[in-house]
């Protein structure tokens, strides 16, 4: 494993922080606004809702569901999902949901082991791991709805970064590969391969829409006052070097320590200690590179006003042997520290938005990555 980094290369990183530290190269695009209809709206809302179940989110720690007979079901934008690993090796995911009268089969947020069988609890119409029909009682009464087109929904469903991913609309040949695209491969290479492991995770529901939470992580204009406390003494003061991968986006953050590097690092990895990476993955995930762990965050909208975040650590394997549960345990709160300041102004904003203030939000020129966003969200709706 050589953490290569695809484009640009890592001295041309390097180089690009370098200038940018100095005023040469900073990034900067031209200001914007943002109108508060698109937190407020509710008919949007739902055009949102629909357009996000067709891409992926990530919903489970991969690990918790590696031997057969594991399964978890959750929630995946307001659809109610089935995770089952079957017989024949196969991680699956299927909605949620009997096809004879449409009962949940098992309850949101439960989980288990060793189990080859769902069993409706309305009519007990009975499914495999594998989705299909595989009893029901009374069988003869439906021979206008045979068994073998009673199967569950299935869903596509891939393991990234030790982290189960889903796509909530029953989409057939969904290209996994052309999604994450060479940030994935990136990712990878640094050690967030199928043997990574979650270490820590949190689950919870933010007092505000999806969006202003991407707002207030995809710029650092706000360190050095939002987070004057916890970590702005580690970072430049506003100051990323930003690529765009289609709608994913990477946000390097230089810290103080990169004047530590006397010369450019051979690859990705070699900058462990220099920046924090924002692997944004379009539309609702955030992976935090922090050297020998990520930080992941998924969002899904629980209404226009809140938003379901999980939230997990994960590990590379080459680091499990050498760091403690403490170590995961500081890492985590302090990453946690840090967002909750955030997540707290999110949801000030979200009060005001309605207070006719403003509106519309507005952008500066070095916030140019939340109006990239926005850009693809405007995308995904048309």
């Amino acid at each position: 494993m050589n953490a290569a980094l695809p484009a640009p290369a890592a001295a041309a990183l390097f180089d690009r922080i370098q200038a940018a530290l100095v005023g040469e190269q900073r990034q900067r695009r031209p200001g914007t606004w943002s109108p508060v209809e698109r937190y407020l709206d509710p008919s949007r809302h739902q055009r949102e809702l629909v357009a996000l179940r067709r891409l992926p989110q990530a919903v489970a720690d991969a690990a918790s569901l590696q031997t057969i007979g594991d399964w978890r079901a959750c929630s995946v934008h307001g659809v109610p999902v089935l995770l089952a690993r079957g017989a024949d090796g196969r991680l699956r995911a299927f909605i949620n949901v009997c096809r004879h009268r449409g009962a949940a089969l098992v309850p949101e947020g439960a989980s288990g082991q060793g189990r080859e069988r769902f069993v409706c609890p309305y009519h007990s119409w009975t499914y495999g791991s594998h989705g299909a029909c595989v009893g029901r009682p009374h069988d003869r009464d439906f021979p206008h709805a045979p068994r073998d087109r009673a199967g569950l929904v299935e869903l596509p469903c891939a393991q990234r970064f030790g982290l189960v991913w889903v796509v909530a609309t029953a989409l057939p040949g969904f290209d996994w590969a052309a999604y994450f695209g060479p940030l994935g491969d990136e990712i990878e290479d640094l050690g967030f391969d199928a043997a990574a492991r979650v270490q820590r995770e949190r689950h919870f529901t933010q007092a505000s829409n999806w969006k202003l939470v991407l707002d207030g992580n995809l710029e650092s204009y706000h360190f050095a006052y939002a987070h004057r406390e916890t970590i702005a003494h580690l970072f430049h003061d506003n100051l990323v070097v930003h690529d765009q991968f289609g709608d994913h986006q990477r946000i390097v953050l230089p810290k103080r320590s990169f004047a530590e590097l006397a010369e450019p690092p051979a690859t990705m990895a070699g900058f462990a200690k220099a920046v924090n990476t924002i692997y944004f993955l379009f539309p609702t995930t955030l992976l935090l590179w922090e050297g020998d762990h990520i930080n992941a965050i998924a969002l899904s909208p629980a209404d226009g006003a809140s938003t379901r975040v999980d939230g997990w650590l994960v590990a590379p394997q080459r680091y499990l042997a050498t760091r403690s549960g403490e170590y995961w345990q500081r890492n985590f709160d302090m990453f946690w520290q840090a967002i909750d300041e955030d997540l707290a102004l999110a949801a000030s904003m979200q009060c005001g938005l309605a207070s006719g203030a403003n509106q519309a939000l507005c952008f500066g020129e070095n916030e140019f990555a939340c109006e990239a966003f926005h850009a693809a969200v405007q995308r995904m709706l048309d």
